[in-house]
């Protein structure tokens, strides 16, 4: 884990560099006196967006959900949410008003029992022109199911912010190899 987000800050580090607007430019240079030039191996799909450190009032608001999540409480997780959510999930993709992510946080709920998260990491990005910000949480997230077998799982939530409320969810999990 340390070493991915090693990897993350200096792939951050190296891009936020970035002072190039072109869509399909190949090749970079910043504004930094004497600045190389550098060439990406990969064109980018749409133009950076020149990212700097966002606000941490969103990130307090993106755990704010998870704890609501964990801790149960559907009045706080409502209140996390926007007019709608979009999940990015491994194998769904939807987007749902408030209230059906309500019943789909509530449903998801039911599968765990002792649920616990225990952060490693956080970081809120935001494009320089200040239209989207991005809070990014690593953590392990441990329970037990129905059965009292406990398991758990590494996570890395993706999670688009807009005014204070969290408009976007992409999800990544990795599950422990277990035991022989």
């Amino acid at each position: 884990m340390k070493q991915i987000f090693a990897f993350l800050c200096m792939a951050f580090a190296i891009t936020s560099c970035n002072n190039s607007q072109e869509k399909t430019a190949e090749t970079t240079t910043t504004d930094a006196p004497a600045a190389a030039e550098v060439t990406l191996p990969y064109t980018l799909s749409s133009p950076y967006h020149n990212w700097a450190i966002g606000s941490n009032e969103n990130v307090a608001a993106a755990m704010a959900g998870l704890k609501a999540f964990v801790d149960k409480d559907s009045a706080a997780l409502a209140a996390s949410i926007g007019d709608s959510l979009e999940l990015n999930f491994d194998l769904l993709q939807t987007k749902l008003s408030r209230d059906s992510a309500m019943k789909f946080f509530a449903d998801a709920r039911k599968m765990y029992n002792d649920l616990k998260v225990t952060m490693h990491d956080y970081v809120s990005v935001i494009s320089a022109d200040k239209k989207t910000e991005w809070v990014t949480i690593w953590y392990t997230q441990s329970w037990k199911d129905a059965k009292g077998v406990a398991d758990s799982v590494q996570v890395v939530n993706d999670i688009r912010m807009s005014n204070g409320k969290m408009v976007e969810l992409d999800e990544k999990s990795s599950r422990f190899q277990k035991k022989k």
